[in-house]
């Protein structure tokens, strides 16, 4: 009988046990290092009591006699259309996003870039949990466009003042990286980028100048874009664009 380890050297890439079992999709993390912990895990033909412990591509877990097989990443944009609600399930049996994708088999994918119920556009869903919180937490800043149609004409003072100044709101100041008329459009649609991920930040900030939000779509999201993707449709992202979101 082989001895349990607990340690290994470090190498790239690794994972470590506990969230290995977890992607794989045997139980949960907490359940994960349970297990690790009670010795129902083993790497390699050797059990392992630490959930910590760092594991390789190539090696082979195998937990309560399961063996764990890697879980491909998948990447998906969403034009998510209105009246449909971005998480997983709805307890009140709303639409929800993921009632949108019909994939050839079954994979754990979590919204990532959330919009109200009534809010229009661009959502990534994926099962990469390193990229879901690059892309969700503030410090990374990434970028969002939104098309906003207001009930009436924006005043070019206005426009200046969120340009320069940004506004303050009631959980903090936001910033304003670029705001815009649409050409063609009337003077009540405007184009607002920004990094913020306050919540309901754009309604909010014409809210305090006196507008109402008619409309909120978003057309960009962390370089992400809506061409040729009609709303209330999805595409996998390209290795280009996963490149792209990691490393920005």
């Amino acid at each position: 009988m082989k001895k349990p380890i607990t340690k290994k050297s470090e190498s790239v890439p690794t994972t470590s046990l506990s969230k290995f079992i977890s992607v794989g999709g045997v139980a949960s993390r907490r359940k994960a290092t349970d297990m690790i912990k009670n010795g129902l895990v083993s790497v390699n033909s050797q059990v392992v009591t630490e959930p910590g412990y760092k594991v390789e591509p190539k090696d082979m877990v195998i937990a309560q006699g399961v063996l764990i097989q890697p879980e491909e990443k998948v990447y998906i944009l969403v034009n998510k259309p209105k009246d449909c609600i971005t998480t997983v399930a709805d307890e009140k049996g709303r639409k929800t996003v993921m009632d949108l994708i019909q994939l050839d088999r079954p994979v754990r994918l979590y919204p990532v870039g959330r919009l109200d119920r009534s809010t229009t556009g661009l959502i990534v869903l994926t099962n990469d949990g390193d990229l879901a919180q690059r892309l969700a937490h503030p410090k990374y800043e990434k970028k969002k466009i939104y098309q906003v149609t207001l009930n009436k004409a924006v005043t070019m003072s206005h426009v200046k003042l969120l340009g320069h100044d940004g506004i303050d709101l009631e959980d903090g100041h936001v910033d304003i990286d670029a705001i815009s008329y649409v050409m063609g459009e009337r003077k009540n649609v405007v184009l607002v980028e920004l990094h913020s991920g306050q919540h309901h930040v754009v309604r909010r900030i014409f809210e305090e100048l006196g507008y109402l939000v008619d409309k909120l779509d978003r057309i960009a999201y962390a370089g992400l874009t809506k061409k040729d993707l009609r709303q209330g449709h999805w595409r996998y992202l390209s290795r280009s664009e996963v490149a792209v979101l990691k490393n920005s």
